[in-house]
């Protein structure tokens, strides 16, 4: 399969989830029309153990430096909630 990406996003440095249930796929700019930002291509690397929520259904645990990928064959992902806060971790999309 062939995809096109058009950009991708993600973490400048190491991060720490300031508050429980953290959602961290960016909001919608408000100029576009029909869409919600999602990724074809998804990294999250949690440096410390953590409980997320995948597309707001799918809930995993994560042993510290395990992570989370997922990439063109998978969902696409629109929507990663950290549920700890305190949580150290980086992330890249590809969009």
């Amino acid at each position: 399969m062939y995809k096109k990406g058009s950009g991708f996003d993600g973490s400048a440095d190491i991060q720490v989830s300031s508050t429980a249930n953290m959602e961290i796929i960016p909001d919608t700019p408000s100029d576009w029309q029909n869409s919600k930002v999602n990724y074809y291509k998804f990294i999250f690397k949690n440096i410390t153990d953590c409980h997320v929520k995948v597309n707001n259904n799918t809930r995993l645990f994560l042993l510290a430096e395990e992570g989370f990928e997922s990439n063109e064959i998978d969902m696409e992902i629109y929507s990663f909630v950290i549920e700890e806060s305190g949580t150290r971790f980086k992330w890249i999309g590809y969009k």
